[in-house]
């Protein structure tokens, strides 16, 4: 496994590195108990290892008790695993594949599907106005997430060459990212996620003010200032944020707010919902959001759709009025 990770570690970017090693080192951890040679491996032993990941395999960082972990998790295992028998097979230390053939199976992937919380427009306004007076530093930020519905990697990868004040656009074209080590990108998530968006009066307004402050950090620090390439959001003193210090202080934030379920990234759906709501449609949507394709918009409308079905007044009681005095 050392081997296969080593050879991959030239063809994927730094951050996805770094996911591979944190998984090879788990399956390791459990194999490295007996300790079995290669070619003794069996489909029998890959179905007893994905049953048990099932059942124990996540530590829960709190109680350090064993925990469950997701079917998406234990396939994404299951992937390494089968690339690393097939680099095996190939050069010709076994005879055949033993993860070939062996499923892993759970609930079906909807029932793992990330729950769509939506936040309404004035409770997107409600929770900003809360942001500013207790955690100001996530004001600006929680704004792009809402408004424009940008990932965490793409609001944190913002530059100001990004942003064109004269054309009244923003560029998406950058990302940071964080598994071990903070990694920044000329690459998006997708190539679709590269979009050239519409900078309006409220969100020219909020980075006009983001500059300021920042030209007043320039001139407090000086020489050591760090912002060499110009980042949009960061310390006083320039350093990049940890991506993972802002997604916990927003989870603060909305804890204290009221909405402990709402995290940075369900604003994206927030942003989504209103959009909708303004009657956008699924290609210009799509686009704002930057999907590769249309399908992961739709399930954003059928969310959306069918939680305003459940809450909003049901118009059918209307409708049936003419038949009402059938019934006593």
């Amino acid at each position: 496994m050392d081997l296969w990770l080593k050879s991959k570690e030239v063809d994927l970017k730094k951050p996805t590195y770094e996911a591979y090693t944190y998984r090879v080192n788990r399956i390791k951890e459990y194999f490295l108990k007996s300790n079995p040679r290669l070619a003794d491996i069996t489909p029998k032993n890959m179905d007893s290892y994905f049953k048990y990941c099932l059942k124990f395999g996540k530590i829960n960082q709190k109680t350090k008790e064993k925990e469950p972990l997701t079917v998406r998790s234990v396939r994404s295992y299951k992937s390494i695993l089968y690339a690393v028998f097939n680099q095996a097979l190939i050069d010709g230390l076994i005879k055949t594949n033993p993860v070939l053939g062996v499923s892993v199976h759970g609930k079906k992937n909807q029932d793992y599907s990330e729950e769509m919380l939506f936040l309404t427009e004035e409770e997107i306004g409600n929770l900003l106005h809360f942001i500013s007076l207790h955690y100001p530093r996530l004001l600006e930020i929680a704004f792009m997430g809402a408004y424009y519905g940008l990932r965490r990697s793409e609001i944190l990868g913002l530059k100001w060459s990004a942003i064109d004040f004269e054309k009244k656009t923003v560029t998406i074209n950058h990302t940071v990212v964080r598994v071990k080590t903070i990694s920044a990108s000329d690459t998006t998530k997708t190539h679709s996620s590269k979009r050239v968006l519409n900078l309006f009066d409220t969100a020219e307004k909020c980075l006009l003010q983001v500059h300021k402050e920042q030209e007043e950090n320039k001139t407090f620090f000086l020489g050591d200032y760090k912002n060499t390439d110009s980042y949009i959001f960061t310390w006083e003193d320039g350093t990049l944020y940890n991506p993972n210090y802002i997604t916990k202080l927003f989870c603060k934030a909305t804890k204290e707010f009221g909405r402990p379920e709402i995290t940075l990234h369900n604003l994206r759906h927030s942003c989504a919902s209103m959009l909708i709501n303004r009657g956008w449609d699924l290609k210009k949507l799509q686009y704002w959001l930057g999907h590769t394709d249309t399908q992961t918009t739709l399930n954003i409308y059928a969310h959306f759709n069918r939680q305003r079905l459940n809450t909003s007044e049901n118009d059918l009681s209307e409708i049936s009025n003419r038949a009402s005095d059938l019934f006593a």
